[in-house]
């Protein structure tokens, strides 16, 4: 049986609906002025739309989003991501989602939990016991697919984007590896942060998941089989030895799916379609964004045979 997953990340959808000037007097003044000289021009709401509605003519099976559905964290703008999320075809059952570092732009988005209070309805877990008090990590069982959703969005001050998974929510990460309804499927992890340094970045310190080489070990001594991300606004995808056994963990980047153009195509516009059958990733899929008249094609894939033991 195949299973297909849509991944899509980095939205960065914002609406501003009478915000206010005190709303600004934070770290959103940096954010704001940077929406005004690019990134509001940079992203639409109508090229993830383009790619949902690919999904459909994709068959995908479920849409996971890794993080920066927002831009800024206002009120207003996760209505209006809420909005986009809840018009997918059955969305409670076929959407995962966890937070990035613009969903928690600021202290106060983070202290009231907006990103948690206004997508509730996809942050059940199919295996609570693991489940912080956070709401991290959650687990949703689909078939032979286990989808874990780790949350490494934290305030931080202007000009940092960095993000750090929790150390209870690392702890439970651990334990729930070892539970056999998960080495019995296909474990797939989405985490908004990368877990591997950026080539393409000179300065990571500002941007990195802090304890990224702590969950990554965890992941590999765990035996996950994908970890997909965000945050770079590129397509990258690697593999990297398992350390409990043979095997890769495939660690794949959608890129950010609201981006309008750009001169180099892995930083595009871009969504990944991941290919699962019985317990092995046959293929992933990657579309580019090629503006409002053709919309999403199909740019390249990758095929992967099944390792002989």
């Amino acid at each position: 049986m195949t299973f297909r997953v849509g991944h899509i990340s980095d939205l960065h959808i914002w609406e501003f609906e009478n915000p206010g000037v005190s709303k600004f007097l934070n770290k959103r003044l940096v954010g704001g002025l940077n929406l005004l000289l690019h990134r509001g021009d940079a992203h639409s709401v109508g090229v993830v739309e383009h790619a949902l509605n690919r999904f459909d003519e994709l068959d995908v099976d479920h849409v996971c989003i890794s993080g920066d559905l927002t831009n800024l964290a206002l009120p207003s703008e996760f209505r209006a991501a809420k909005h986009v999320v809840d018009g997918i075809h059955d969305a409670h059952r076929r959407v995962s989602l966890v937070p990035g570092n613009h969903d928690y732009y600021t202290y106060e988005a983070e202290r009231e939990r907006r990103f948690e209070t206004t997508f509730a309805d996809y942050l059940y877990s199919d295996m609570p016991a693991y489940q912080q008090e956070s709401g991290y990590p959650f687990v949703h069982l689909r078939d032979d697919v286990a989808i874990i959703g780790l949350n490494s969005g934290i305030a931080t001050p202007p000009l940092m984007a960095t993000g750090t998974v929790r150390e209870t929510e690392v702890r439970a990460l651990e334990a729930l590896l070892k539970d056999p309804e998960i080495t019995s499927r296909f474990a797939l992890v989405m985490v908004h942060h990368p877990l591997t340094p950026n080539p393409n970045k000179r300065i990571q310190a500002s941007r990195k998941l802090t304890n990224d080489e702590e969950v990554l070990s965890i992941l590999r001594h765990g035996g996950v089989d994908l970890v997909i991300h965000g945050h770079n606004h590129q397509f990258s995808a690697q593999r990297l030895p398992l350390l409990n056994g043979p095997g890769d963990i495939h660690i794949v980047e959608a890129g950010s799916t609201s981006t309008v153009t750009h001169p180099v195509p892995e930083f595009c516009g871009t969504f990944n379609i991941f290919e699962i059958a019985d317990g092995h990733l046959e293929r992933i899929e990657t579309h580019l964004f090629e503006g409002f008249d053709q919309g999403y094609v199909h740019w390249q894939e990758q095929t992967f045979e099944r390792s002989v033991l």
